[in-house]
């Protein structure tokens, strides 16, 4: 049996249906294998009736890898990526967190090279949801990597990114820097950037400082809902 379909029979099944492979792609697999076959076993007619000893024993093929990837999935009881981003969202009526942050982190260790994976797992070091040595450095350089990836999947990350800089939390201050990743952040509409990087014109921070390019973020963050914003113009105008 080709390895290639063997991973495909191990990835269809995925537990996890973000990682399933598109129909698509499995046809073109499986288009592969079949022409491969063909050009390692022409078809005639002496061999049409010859049987082929290794189908019958096709089960015993299977990769031993699988007894390994079933522990893996119970170490964070087979949880999708999904459901484990929402455990710190999970509360009683008291407020009291009761999701499983302790297997949803396991979760996103097993993904290290999914974006959702590197955001969350920042994200459940940097609320303490977990101990971790070297915690803001690590903090630090995956808020990074999801704030500078192309798919633009977690633009938040840049806003946090960006708050690490201001602080030097785990990284070297850099205000600079920082208001780069803030006007990012509010060009991806999230308001909490606008304000941020209205207050550092407003101020100087990392900047020449600029009035109008102030009052141009902290609008657009009023005009978005952002309290502090309002309560600036309120203030100041």
């Amino acid at each position: 049996m080709p390895k290639k379909f063997k991973q495909l029979e191990i990835d269809a099944v995925h537990h996890d249906p973000d990682f399933r492979p598109k129909i698509t792609d499995m046809f073109d697999i499986l288009k592969n294998c079949y022409k491969d076959h063909i050009k390692g076993h022409p078809q005639d007619s002496s061999s049409s009736s010859i049987p082929n000893p290794s189908r019958n024993n096709s089960m015993q093929e299977l990769p031993p890898e699988r007894i390994d990837e079933i522990d893996l999935l119970e170490s964070f009881k087979y949880m999708t990526l999904t459901d484990a981003s929402k455990q710190h969202k999970i509360i009683d009526k008291e407020g009291k967190l009761i999701g499983d942050v302790t297997a949803a982190y396991k979760c996103f260790e097993a993904y290290p090279d999914q974006i959702k994976a590197k955001y969350y797992k920042a994200l459940y070091i940097s609320k303490g949801f977990v101990d971790c040595p070297n915690k803001d450095k690590i903090v630090a350089e995956l808020f990074k990597e999801v704030a500078d990836d192309e798919a633009n999947e977690f633009p938040e990350a840049k806003v946090r990114y960006g708050d690490c800089l201001y602080n030097g939390k785990g990284v070297k201050q850099n205000y600079s820097e920082a208001l780069k990743y803030f006007e990012k952040a509010a060009e991806d509409g999230i308001k909490i950037a606008m304000y941020n990087a209205g207050n550092m014109y407003y101020n100087g921070n990392g900047c020449t400082r600029d009035i109008e390019k102030a009052k141009y973020y902290m609008n657009l963050s009023a005009y978005n809902g952002h309290e502090l914003a309002i309560e600036f113009l309120d203030k100041f105008n």
